[in-house]
């Protein structure tokens, strides 16, 4: 895709609450910052789509009043309304997947320029090392107080790319006002996805794939807990 795509698209929504965002999708786009102008691009449809859920949903044959004189201009004019809503959503759906691309494909290209020479396994910490003291000084705490608590003890390594996801290894998993503390055991890691368990409570697991683990740390919800 190019920045005319996004322009393009802009003119079909000129003075709706949805062109703004689209702009700034363009802006961004020019900038080469993909991620945040797949996100814009994202808030726009979003938009978008809430804006027209009523017309879509309606039946025109059914919506006119049978004894209005212009019924079947009405019928026309409503089906017209329909159809232009549904190729612009069809647009949105066909460049989103193409910037989430370019999106992805940068991150990984700036992931790799920024990689240590050291290895990541090498540093980032096991569950196993983790104390039951202080897992039990952490799950007395909430918020703040838990993260200056792991902040004193660890590092903290955000996952930029795919590949900084790590099997044996403890995480730091932001839930609001409360954060968790999940470890990817030996034997968890599939193809696709993470099996995580809560340090806390061991009974208590979660699966999640690699791209959500790195959408979550671009989020600043979830960190790779290394050795300081």
């Amino acid at each position: 895709m190019t920045v005319d795509d996004l322009q393009d698209l802009y003119s079909e929504l000129r003075g709706s609450r949805s062109a703004p965002p689209i702009m700034d999708a363009r802006a961004l786009f020019l900038e080469r910052q993909m991620q945040g102008s797949w996100a814009k691009l994202d808030e726009a449809y979003t938009s978008y789509c809430e804006s027209r859920q009523r017309i879509l949903r309606q039946d025109p044959d059914k919506q006119v009043d049978a004894k209005a004189k212009d019924r079947d201009q009405q019928i026309r004019r409503l089906k017209r309304k329909q159809e232009k809503a549904q190729q612009i959503i069809k647009r949105f759906e066909e460049l989103l997947p193409q910037l989430k691309k370019l999106a992805d494909k940068q991150q990984s290209q700036e992931a790799r320029k920024a990689k240590p020479a050291e290895s990541k396994a090498s540093r980032h910490v096991r569950p196993a090392s983790i104390t039951p003291d202080f897992i039990g000084r952490f799950s007395e705490l909430i918020g703040d107080r838990q993260l200056d608590l792991v902040s004193l003890h660890f590092g903290f390594k955000p996952l930029a790319d795919i590949s900084d996801v790590q099997s044996d290894a403890a995480y730091l998993l932001r839930e609001g006002d409360r954060c968790l503390l999940i470890a990817a055991e030996d034997g968890a890691v599939s193809s696709s996805e993470l099996v995580c368990r809560d340090l806390c409570d061991r009974d208590v697991t979660v699966s999640l794939s690699h791209e959500v683990m790195v959408q979550l740390s671009v989020d600043r919800k979830l960190v790779l807990l290394q050795q300081q």
